[in-house]
């Protein structure tokens, strides 16, 4: 079957006037190479372009009326004025994701949630393909679905998706055939009704795909009751025997406990769909942790110092804390968005031997800190904090950096923030010698 053969009915007519592309990333210059090779005109739209050819930088009334269709990048913001004004317009708007999933041949998996999501996407693709089964982990700008559409060699392949809140809100005929929601974390909102509307929003997504397979983790489950919404009665959650004791070298990224549920929760398709056990342990004994998750950095004397610097909210801090059996000096810190501080210092205050704490959380965790008597100081930078750590550990308690907060103005992301806080570890190791 030729691409032009894939296009739905409903498509043929408003891909009759030139597209409207909104994005000039990675996945605009895919859909852009998908209608190429259906021959159909589009014109690309970005505010920011450089000097990637031929982009308009404005779009109003007149450009929407142009178009039919405009087609968005997931990320762009349904709030965003030109997406308004397509709409005011009366152009039919669709993500980039929804438009290549109708023209696409193959299975889709899709993993969303809180924590995990890219771990969780890269080991599945991994395993699948240890079996002999094409995939590849799309669904990001750095993949776009696009790509996979695009090539009729590439029919067939699984495409394993991650998805994000903001990747999922405009879907709106997105199909698949198997989802993974790791969980559901939103520990920074203080307010129920935003909460659940982010749930709804994730909830909304099953409802594509009724007969799919939906796999949840038990916190998706809690925070359903809570919020009274209620999931399929057909969602399977990970059985007391999907989980499991393997022993697994320091390198995999389930040596630690905190993606064990996540592991829980595939071992359970993956056993269910009758592979066989033993190439599953096989693949998480292969599958080495990614960057910046949870891993020993370097031993300075006796003192162990971990990098988790991807740990963005209170959910993935507690977890990374909760995976030692002993006392920790926990550096932490990022930029406040909200959140009860109390309740998540309480969750894991016996843990604690010291906490160090950087960027603007500093000043609304120390308060915390102090009223339940565990000993803090605040630092001016990670130099600062590694070295304040490596006091406060005196050669007993590990270093766990897991900020608990997203980045600040001081990183643009978290492998920064990451790398900065190696670098700083190294300059601390080559200042104190053979400590």
């Amino acid at each position: 079957m030729s691409l032009a053969e894939n296009i739905p009915e409903h498509y043929l007519e408003l891909l009759k006037k030139p597209v409207a592309i909104l994005g000039v990333g990675a996945s605009g210059k895919a859909v852009a190479s998908l209608l190429d090779k259906l021959d159909v005109l589009y014109v690309v739209y970005d505010e920011k372009s450089g000097d990637e050819g031929r982009v308009e930088r404005a779009f109003d009334r007149k450009d929407a009326m142009r178009h039919d269709l405009v087609i968005h990048s997931p990320a762009f913001q349904l709030q965003h004025p030109w997406i308004e004004t397509a709409l005011g317009q009366g152009c039919c708007v669709v993500s980039e994701m929804d438009f290549a999933q109708q023209l696409r041949n193959g299975p889709t998996i899709l993993v969303i949630g809180t924590n995990g999501k890219t771990t969780l996407q890269e080991f599945i693709t991994f395993s699948l393909k240890r079996t002999g089964i094409s995939s590849m982990a799309t669904g990001k700008n750095a993949y776009p679905l696009s790509r996979l559409a695009v090539h009729q060699d590439l029919d067939g392949v699984t495409a394993v998706c991650e998805l994000g809140p903001d990747h999922i809100k405009p879907l709106k005929e997105f199909r698949f055939d198997t989802l993974f929601w790791t969980n559901f974390h939103e520990d920074h909102l203080d307010d129920p009704v935003e909460k659940k509307k982010i749930f709804e929003d994730f909830r909304r997504l099953l409802d594509l795909s009724p007969e799919a397979d939906i796999y949840v983790g038990d916190s998706v489950v809690q925070a359903a009751e809570e919020l009274e919404i209620a999931l399929p009665d057909t969602v399977r959650l990970p059985r007391e025997e999907d989980y499991v004791n393997w022993e697994l070298p320091n390198t995999s990224a389930f040596a630690t406990s905190i993606h064990r549920p996540a592991l829980a929760l595939f071992r359970r398709y993956w056993l269910e769909h009758e592979y066989a056990d033993s190439m599953l342990k096989s693949a998480a004994e292969h599958f080495e942790v990614r960057a910046h998750r949870l891993h020993v950095t370097t031993i300075i004397g006796k003192t162990v110092f971990w990098n988790d610097a991807n740990a963005g909210n209170f959910a993935a801090t507690k977890a990374a804390i909760d995976h030692f059996d002993k006392k920790v000096v926990w550096i932490g810190g990022g930029y406040f968005r909200g959140g009860n501080l109390k309740q998540f210092v309480e969750s894991f205050r016996d843990n604690l031997k010291g906490v160090v704490m950087t960027g603007n959380a500093a000043c609304h965790v120390i308060p915390v800190l102090e009223e339940l008597k565990v000993p803090c100081s605040a630092a001016i930078d990670l130099r600062q904090a590694v070295d304040t750590a490596f006091n406060m550990a005196e050669g007993e308690a590990p270093v766990v950096f897991s900020p608990g907060f997203i980045p600040g103005h001081d990183y643009d992301d978290q492998v920064e923030r990451g790398i900065c806080f190696e670098n700083a570890v190294l300059g601390l190791k080559h200042q104190k010698g053979s400590v």
